[in-house]
């Protein structure tokens, strides 16, 4: 079974303007930045030094809370890329157990198709370290912007 891991680090010098973290402000969708590195098996398929992680969080939650209802893919596009390169990461669906990674920056393809249980796992250990890394440094959660 291939293992997959979503990492993140927060940008250790980001500093938020407290008016928006007050507000719950759009704008910390993409000010809130750090590294992403996505890991199949020992090898980095994708590895950004400064992404706006508030933003894929968010997005992925939303596509979580689709998926419940029937599985779709998952293109993440950010406001600070033109999408018409691609997108920055996407989660192809091959039938209804198996994905396909892929990434306009990916250091490498990868031919195999990654399982429901592994992908679904991944996205949602990132999704809960993402919550309490948000709570613990500055109060807020993801899911505070999923209406916008």
């Amino acid at each position: 079974m291939v293992n997959l891991s979503i990492n993140f680090e927060l940008d250790p010098s980001l500093k938020l303007e407290k008016s928006l973290l007050r507000q719950k402000d759009a704008k910390l969708l993409i000010d809130v930045e750090g590294e992403l590195k996505i890991n199949i098996d020992q090898a980095v398929f994708f590895q950004e030094p400064s992404l706006a992680l508030l933003e894929l969080g968010v997005n992925l939650k939303k596509w979580r809370i689709r998926d419940s209802r029937g599985a779709t893919n998952f293109y993440h596009v950010t406001m600070e890329h033109d999408e018409r390169e691609g997108p920055i990461l996407a989660f192809i669906q091959k039938n209804e157990t198996e994905w396909y990674l892929f990434s306009i920056w990916q250091e490498f393809k990868h031919e195999d198709t990654i399982s429901s249980e592994v992908l679904l796992g991944a996205v949602d250990r990132y999704l809960a370290e993402l919550e309490e890394v948000l709570v613990k440094r500055f109060a807020i959660r993801y899911s505070d912007f999923i209406e916008l």
